[in-house]
């Protein structure tokens, strides 16, 4: 039963969104949508408000804060995936139940005895 547990707390802490790359691209950015944003190697997951001047506007945590341009190396907006929303829980259930069904050995019987 454990096992079972441990197999469905992935399944239930899993993300139903993926990122598409978009060439570094700011003018095809959606204010309100989420955003993530690499820069200095660390991505950051930031929700996109403007573009002003050279730098983007961005809010991080309740924050605002500006990005230049220049300093991003890549941009992903966040999309939402059909694969990973019933495909792969399907697949995590679908192994679970074969685990079960392969490692179950029937009700015991306690062995019969002739007298």
């Amino acid at each position: 039963m454990k096992i079972i547990i441990l197999l469905i707390i992935p399944l239930l802490l899993q993300s139903c969104f993926s990122y598409k790359t978009l060439d570094n691209d700011t003018s095809k950015m959606e204010a309100g949508k989420t955003y993530k944003i690499e820069r200095n190697h660390k991505y950051l997951k930031v929700v996109f408000n403007a573009t002003k001047d050279s730098a983007i506007l961005v809010s991080k945590n309740f924050e605002e804060q500006q990005i230049p341009i220049q300093d991003i190396t890549s941009i992903k907006k966040k999309k939402f995936s059909i694969i990973k929303t019933l495909l792969l829980p399907l697949g995590i259930i679908t192994a679970v139940i074969g685990l079960f069904v392969l490692n179950y050995k029937g009700p015991s019987t306690g062995g019969i005895s002739t007298y």
